[in-house]
């Protein structure tokens, strides 16, 4: 079971919006109506956050652009 099944399309957007946010400063903008209200594409919109997330953590320099953004990350 995927960790997003269980949230409504509202928590999904919320989630997305918040991570989009905290990742890059600022809340996603460049969604049709069509794609904010599809479960889809906001999973695959987290995924791929969740994605770029993970591969910036996979380098030391990547990390360092990490801790340089806000977040608090371990080695």
């Amino acid at each position: 079971m995927n960790e997003f099944d269980s949230m409504d399309v509202y928590e999904l957007q919320s989630y997305y919006s918040d991570f989009h946010k905290d990742f890059y400063g600022f809340r996603p903008r460049l969604h049709t109506t069509e794609q904010w209200y599809n479960r889809a594409w906001l999973i695959h919109e987290i995924e791929s956050l969740h994605t770029e997330f993970d591969r910036l953590k996979a380098t030391p320099a990547g990390r360092e652009q990490l801790r340089i953004n806000g977040w608090h990350i371990d080695q």
